[in-house]
């Protein structure tokens, strides 16, 4: 059986990465090379250093082809949150017949007079997906064909790519005879990865710490249905570290990942300097500085997640992931505690690439694209398939 390989490209604040995968009929998702390199990233949408990132992607594509030995050709790419806005539109059709009853029709009906509705938005979609379906008032549903009643209503979710991010990467991959095959929204194929579907069923929250900002994003159905992104992140842990130790920024990183929230305070944390020496110290100081930045955090998302209007039950889990807080030691129950919500660590899919949180929103981003390929295929008709196949 031919395998179909796939290229994705992925933008974090602090690093691109590029994920090779095949699929077959033996196994859906195979990941075959990763390859990733740092860069200065970006904030407020922009980058912090435009003439690094070229260097980035060509470093990081050159890496996934060494060890496969293959040459990249086309790619799809993932527009990260600082890219995009969330739009969420509420339709109704009304169904028709002698005796009404909810079509597949109907649902692309509904949900082209939804996109219809966005009012002038700026950007391009590059994902469009349902919350939930209601017949007739009904319960929430993600599959309403076949149900009898007569009125459909939705509530549809965008994901809308700022025209300047598309613009930027199309022409810088196209100097690198690289073609684009399609842009897809990071936060969306990390929630739908991450989140388990019998939570999606309600309103299920993400967090993704990353190394200059956090994405907190908000998931009901197969739709993100909001977003926000706050200007901090894994590397302003480490930056007070270094200003309150006065120590080197990269030996600052080390004793962050040394060390161990809620630890005794006797405990002690050992690293080496620079020099090749070893040099110790104490977990009390270390920890006054680190918690005071990690609560900070927290306590932007929680207060995020107040002013959002999202309505989170008791029952509700928010979902943390990302390179930024959660390789930490204990990070998951401290923010826990913090937030007094059932926090867990999101899961991927890439167990044999590890520390697994760095390769989390590549990872999802991979499975979107895979689902999205799937999908297309089988809504395809057998008049495309047949012309499809002639073109061959």
């Amino acid at each position: 059986m031919m395998k179909k390989a796939t290229a994705v490209l992925d933008f974090g604040t602090s690093k691109v990465l590029v994920l090779l995968a095949e699929e077959s009929s033996y196994q859906r998702v195979t990941i075959t090379s990763a390859g990733m390199a740092q860069y200065d990233g970006f904030m407020n949408g922009e980058w912090n250093n435009p003439g690094g990132v070229d260097d980035a992607i060509v470093s990081a594509i050159m890496a996934a082809e060494k060890k496969v030995g293959t040459r990249i050709k086309d790619v799809y790419v993932g527009v990260p949150g600082e890219f995009v806005r969330v739009y969420v539109i509420e339709s109704s059709v009304a169904l028709q017949g002698a005796d009404p009853k909810v079509t597949s029709a109907d649902v692309e009906k509904l949900q082209r007079q939804a996109t219809e509705m966005l009012d002038r938005p700026t950007g391009v979609i590059i994902h469009r997906s349902p919350a939930w379906f209601k017949v007739d008032g009904g319960q929430k549903t993600l599959e309403p064909v076949n149900q009898k009643g007569s009125v459909l209503e939705g509530m549809i979710g965008f994901v809308l790519a700022d025209q300047f991010f598309i613009n930027d990467i199309t022409e810088r991959l196209k100097e690198q005879k690289i073609e684009v095959k399609g842009f897809f929204s990071t936060s969306v194929g990390e929630a739908m990865q991450m989140i388990p579907f019998d939570e999606r069923d309600h309103t299920a929250v993400l967090v993704d710490v990353g190394y200059l900002s956090t994405e907190v994003m908000a998931v009901e159905g197969d739709a993100l249905i909001w977003q926000k992104v706050l200007p901090v992140g894994g590397a302003h842990i480490t930056l007070d570290l270094a200003y309150g130790l006065e120590k080197p920024f990269d030996m600052c990183e080390k004793i962050k990942r040394s060390y161990t929230f809620n630890a005794p305070k006797n405990t002690q944390i050992e690293v080496q300097g620079e020099d090749g020496q070893m040099e110790t110290f104490s977990g009390e100081k270390i920890s006054e500085i680190v918690d005071a930045r990690v609560d900070e955090i927290l306590e932007m998302v929680d207060e995020a997640i107040s002013k959002s209007g999202i309505r989170l039950g008791n029952w509700s889990n928010v979902y943390f992931t990302g390179g930024g807080l959660m390789p930490m030691n204990g990070a998951r129950v401290y923010a826990a505690s913090k937030l007094s919500r059932n926090v867990r660590e999101a899961n991927t899919k890439t167990v044999k690439l590890k520390p697994a949180q760095i390769y989390a929103s590549g990872s999802g981003l991979l499975e979107l694209v895979y689902n999205t390929i799937e999908q297309e295929e089988q809504d395809e008709g057998l008049l495309d398939r047949i012309k499809r196949i002639l073109r061959r």
